[in-house]
């Protein structure tokens, strides 16, 4: 997966600065240890008991060390201790008393340079680093990271963040992280280690790699979200099946969940969409699986419809995630959406094989129901008194999910979402 290339990649040009700094500084912190202790003690004399000191502590001393001393605000307590005398202010190579002493002053120069890079790239002096400011300090490494790179980690940033930035303490901190936890020192960037959202140092998940590398659905023009309500007119009789079918659905399924009577609720919504997208998810999959197979046993081209079903399908199934994030389905839900997803998907498959362009047209008429139902649900959201219910996803931030998916950005609502 190119999300796993591009983290090995970043891993290993971490990992490789740690290495060469090692090699570059062995030789010299031998010899001040000769020096000041005899010919006789080496590094591997020297012990330092407990774990290393974060980089982001070493950037607080201004890179000095002080014998002793713990951590505060970085939430991890280290405590060096050595069988030999240091000087409560080290900053000379030349008076250090242990290799992971000089690894520690020469990282603390890196890490220097890493939030001056913070620093310069933090156009809005908020203390965060967001996706767009991360790209622009992986522009000045760019004999290390192609542009693709570059694009790719931003992605996975803001989608990992939904849209917030990291405090640029936490960001020296994760990179403390990776280069002393021996778990994720691999120089040849092949072991990587299972991670989630809770033990990520900056607190990013893996679902994003979900959808963050199909079609980027966060840009749109003015004509794009000033949707109008528009009918296709059926012209062959295929056509006229078709929209009688979505029709009858559609009668069907408002009586069933009550949707014309009494006002619209929170609950009402969710249920109503909640289902829907579980129905909406089948179709394109569906067709994407047909032409796949068609195209192969045929040794023809598909032309590019495949890819646009396949699209359409994650797009539906990442409404479904949306809205899940806000009410979780119960078990009779779960159960009519099982029922209904075999029922549905055996007689699209069965229909998409005799006839694709009779399930082209029924799916395009039930999208148009579907803007139906999303702008009704809009304009009362947007129409709803201050007190209301439905007022309230005006300004409640939407779910993680959706707000990565969309780029809705750091304070995008449920109102936006829709």
């Amino acid at each position: 997966p190119a999300s796993q290339r591009v983290v090995s990649k970043s891993r290993h040009l971490l990992i490789r600065s740690g290495v060469a700094a090692r090699k570059q500084i062995y030789s010299s912190v031998q010899a001040a240890v000769t020096a000041r202790y005899g010919e006789g003690a080496s590094l591997s004399t020297l012990t330092c008991s407990s774990s290393y000191p974060t980089l982001g502590e070493w950037d607080r001393h201004g890179g000095g060390y002080n014998k002793g001393w713990q951590t505060d605000h970085l939430s991890q307590q280290h405590r060096w201790k050595s069988t030999a005398t240091v000087s409560s202010n080290v900053s000379d190579e030349s008076s250090v008393s242990s290799k992971e002493e000089a690894l520690a002053l020469a990282t603390a120069k890196v890490i220097r340079e890493i939030k001056a890079d913070l620093v310069k790239a933090d156009v809005n002096n908020d203390g965060k680093i967001d996706s767009e400011e991360l790209k622009a300090v992986l522009r000045n490494y760019s004999d290390v990271f192609t542009d693709k790179d570059i694009v790719e980690i931003g992605e996975l940033f803001y989608v990992g963040k939904a849209g917030s930035g990291v405090p640029h303490n936490d960001f020296l901190r994760a990179v403390s992280n990776v280069i002393y936890d021996k778990a994720e020192l691999d120089e040849g960037g092949v072991n990587h280690r299972k991670i989630g959202i809770s033990s990520h140092p900056l607190g990013l998940g893996k679902c994003g790699t979900e959808y963050s590398f199909g079609k980027s659905r966060g840009v749109y023009t003015e004509d794009e979200l000033d949707v109008k309500l528009t009918h296709v007119p059926p012209k062959t009789n295929a056509d006229k099946i078709a929209l009688a079918a979505v029709g009858v659905v559609r009668f069907l399924f408002d009586g069933v969940s009550l949707w014309n009577f009494g006002e619209i609720t929170q609950a009402k919504v969710l249920r109503r969409v909640i289902f829907l997208e579980t129905i909406a998810a089948i179709p394109g999959f569906v067709a994407a699986m047909v032409r796949h197979f068609q195209s192969v046993r045929t040794f023809s081209r598909d032309g590019g419809m495949l890819n646009m079903f396949l699209d359409e399908a994650n797009n539906e199934r990442m409404h479904l995630l949306s809205f899940v994030r806000m009410r979780d389905p119960g078990n009779v839900m779960r159960f009519v959406v099982l029922g209904s997803q075999v029922a549905v998907g055996t007689g699209f498959l069965i229909l998409y094989a005799m006839s694709p362009a009779f399930c082209h047209r029924f799916v395009g008429y039930v999208e148009e129901e579907a803007c139906h139902t999303y702008t009704t649900i809009i304009d009362t959201i947007e129409n709803a008194p201050d007190e209301s219910e439905m007022a309230e996803w005006r300004t409640e931030i939407a779910p993680a999910i959706a707000r990565g998916y969309w780029k809705l950005g750091e304070t995008g609502t449920v109102l936006d979402m829709m």
